[in-house]
């Protein structure tokens, strides 16, 4: 009896486990939102080990929304230096270039603002490229992994106060940036988010992140700044910079979403949610199923800032109502047209504010030609 009891738990267990598979890679034109929550309470994403599991994370609450939108690689002004790179994805700070093979995503490197915040541009290339997506990944799946950036510049332009406590400022610098990371898939079960709940897989991953500095002096060649003002990172000056972060996270991945279901940032000793990213659906509206239309609807460009045009193909003769909602799945925008084939129209967003919409142009039987998210930025 206890024997079939055993293995009816053990078969159970297998069954709640799922494996996550390459459908979930990004692709071009994807737009993946998210919602930010810095101050998460009543939450515990740090369970012990195993499965099945339930996580709530219905509690959590937006401080802050943010997109990420993956484009051809080719769109971007850096792509030169990525040589095999077929997305990319901009941002503020510069641009990020991936590869992407039927087992992995990898990140190739970035242009843009250097990674420490001296406000300097640098092209970055990680050697080895960084594995940010694996398939399949399963229970118990280890991943570990070395990368480096060295990012060698003129220290022209940077402010005195940098170099305290060093005997000279010297006319180049090497940042040397070599990151360890240890990814292991120790938990399985239903993670609940506000607006879902998904059968998912809990990755630990955890960073150690070392960042040092070496300065070209005359007949020496480059000198590791440590050696010459300690290696310990304490104090003022260029020394702050230096030595090595940990970085804990727990990241909830489903086989049926591009983005992570939720991302939980952690001190140290895992006591302390620090900030919880998670899947933006919130309450989302409920419309009438989709029926075999051939005709689309797409928003240009997405993100949007000052305008959005959407275009519509293959439209079937006849009136339409495009309605926007925003993410709590109330209606804030709606207007008729006469559409009939491939035609495009646009529309100000003055009159919207930033945040995450939901679109959809339905025909006069309430039928759905499509429904897609929006997402709106402001200056």
């Amino acid at each position: 009896m206890l024997l079939a009891s055993a293995l009816s738990a053990l078969c159970l267990s297998s069954m709640a486990q799922i494996t996550i598979t390459n459908a979930t890679f990004p692709a071009v034109g994807d737009s993946l939102v998210y919602s930010l929550d810095q101050d998460p309470l009543g939450v515990n994403p740090a369970t012990p080990p195993g499965g099945p599991q339930i996580w709530d994370f219905t509690a959590l609450q937006i401080d802050d929304e943010s997109s990420v939108v993956y484009r051809p690689a080719s769109s971007g002004s850096q792509v030169a230096n990525f040589p095999g790179a077929e997305l990319m994805v901009g941002g503020q700070t510069g641009e990020t270039y991936f590869n992407l093979t039927p087992q992995k995503v990898e990140v190739l490197g970035y242009a843009g603002g250097d990674p420490t915040g001296f406000g300097l541009n640098v092209v970055a290339k990680f050697l080895p490229s960084v594995v940010e997506r694996k398939a399949p990944l399963n229970f118990f799946d280890i991943n570990q992994q070395s990368t480096n950036l060295v990012l060698p510049f003129s220290t022209e332009g940077l402010p005195d106060s940098l170099f305290q406590g060093a005997p000279f400022v010297p006319d180049s610098i090497r940042i040397r940036i070599s990151t360890e990371r240890l990814e292991v898939v120790d938990g399985f079960g239903t993670c609940q988010i506000p607006g879902g709940t998904y059968p998912v897989l809990r990755q630990k991953r955890t960073e150690y992140t070392t960042t040092g500095m070496d300065i070209k002096v005359p007949f020496l060649g480059w000198v590791d700044l440590s050696t010459i003002i300690g290696g310990g990172g304490g104090g003022g000056g260029i020394g702050g910079f230096l030595g090595t972060d940990t970085t804990i996270t727990y990241r909830f991945l489903s086989n049926t979403e591009k983005e992570d279901i939720a991302v939980a940032t952690m001190s140290a000793d895992l006591s302390t949610v620090v900030s919880m990213r998670y899947k933006q659906l919130a309450t989302t509206p409920i419309f009438e199923p989709v029926v075999d239309f051939s005709g689309t609807i797409q928003a240009f460009p997405n993100p949007a800032v000052e305008w959005v045009r959407f275009d519509c193909t293959n439209i079937t003769p006849g009136e339409y109502t495009l309605k926007i909602f925003n993410i709590l799945g109330k209606q804030v925008w709606k207007k008729n047209y006469t559409l009939s084939g491939t035609t495009s129209f646009r529309l100000d967003l003055d009159d919207f504010k930033k945040g995450t919409y939901i679109y959809s142009l339905v025909d006069k039987a309430g039928n759905s030609v499509g429904t897609k998210r929006l997402v709106i930025l402001k200056p």
